[in-house]
């Protein structure tokens, strides 16, 4: 006969043959009882002026249970604890694993014994939980680590000029030198603590856009403005063009600006000449595209583009903050588009982001998938 797989086929299983091993084994002992009664009867017999009352017969057969309750009581029991324990075996040995890795790192799978009932699926789906848990707190040493790494550095910059500068008089120049190059690294400290806010709400589920409708083409007009405007401090030879057509989605301005300064300055790091930015409403949706004629990104490296920290470099020299392109996935996804990197037939960087489209009665069309 071959036992069902299912926890709760067993049990009943079990306890339908606990009551018949129960009945029967009562029905045994209640029947020896009465043949032992019976043949005592036989071999004692009654005086002749006895006579038998109406309880007569039934007195054997009620000595027998109470003399047989007992032993069954005591059966039921013993089947019950055996049962109980055989069904209570995986909780046991989960509860020593657990008390075993309450000191790790969460290093614990619950036992699955491969019988396909509901202990291991419970197991199986715990296990995958408990899985999940050890990639977030990874996730979150590792960035808690990274965060550390890029906040030291101009921490230590800071400190380090003010020391030295308060060690004896200065010039006036001297102190405005140094106060540049406080104001510098102030700025960047304030860039990255904006940055790991963002993603923080971002996590959180509190970074919600903006409802109005936006003209994408007008805010990448304005980011390239603000792009030249840089190019012109830095004294830097590269050419911007922008083309495109006006296209309508609903989000929040200064979100999607930030994504277009994000790619943007991304561009004008790595760009070698030129950077094109284009902007195009479909059916679907609005799409933007940063292009620029730079070397573009290592295939190694691609998996970790959008990792937070992740940078090509890894001395981390260098402008930025390896946040960039995760903050802008990010505000692009919460506006229910996507946001992709490639590498263009013609050997350029292409960055493009696609939105959904504003409808005719204010909503958004979803954009699919590439």
């Amino acid at each position: 006969m071959k036992l069902p797989k299912t926890l709760r086929a067993r049990l009943t299983l079990f306890f339908g043959g606990a009551v018949l091993a129960t009945i029967l084994l009562h029905a045994a002992l209640v029947t020896g009882v009465l043949i032992t009664d019976e043949l005592r009867r036989r071999l004692t017999p009654a005086p002749d002026s006895e006579e038998e009352g109406i309880f007569d017969e039934a007195l054997p057969v009620l000595g027998a249970m109470a003399l047989t309750a007992p032993l069954v009581v005591l059966g039921a029991a013993a089947l019950g604890r055996a049962l109980a324990r055989s069904s209570l075996a995986p909780m046991r040995e989960a509860s020593m694993r657990a008390r075993a890795a309450r000191a790790s790192d969460l290093n614990l799978s619950l036992p699955v014994r491969g019988t396909g009932d509901e202990w291991d699926e419970l197991a199986s789906t715990l296990n995958a939980l408990l899985s999940d848990t050890r990639s977030a707190f990874e996730r979150i040493r590792h960035f808690t680590a990274d965060a550390a790494h890029e906040l030291r550095t101009p921490l230590t910059i800071i400190v380090g000029e003010t020391e030295v500068i308060l060690r004896r008089e200065r010039s006036a120049e001297e102190y405005r030198r140094a106060l540049q190059i406080i104001q510098e690294e102030s700025r960047g400290l304030a860039g990255l603590v904006d940055a790991l806010l963002t993603l923080a709400r971002a996590d959180a589920g509190l970074l919600v856009p903006g409802t109005e409708p936006v003209d994408l083409f007008l805010l990448a007009q304005k980011a390239t403005q603000r792009a030249e405007r840089l190019l012109e401090v830095q004294a830097r030879s590269l050419r911007i063009e922008l083309s495109g057509t006006s296209a309508l989605v609903r989000g929040d301005s200064t979100l999607l600006s930030r994504v277009l300064d994000n790619l943007l300055s991304n561009a004008l790091r790595y760009a070698q000449g030129q950077v094109r930015v284009e902007v195009h409403s479909t059916p679907a949706g609005a799409q933007a595209r940063v292009v620029d004629n730079g070397p573009g990104v290592e295939p190694s490296f691609e998996p970790r583009l959008f990792q937070r920290f992740a940078r090509a470099d890894p001395a981390r020299r260098g402008d930025g903050t390896g946040l960039g392109l995760v903050i802008s996935r990010t505000i692009i996804e919460a506006h229910g588009g996507t946001l992709s990197y490639a590498r263009s037939p013609a050997g350029e960087s292409v960055f493009s982001f696609s939105l959904p489209a504003l409808q005719g009665d204010g909503s958004t069309a979803p954009v699919e998938a590439r």
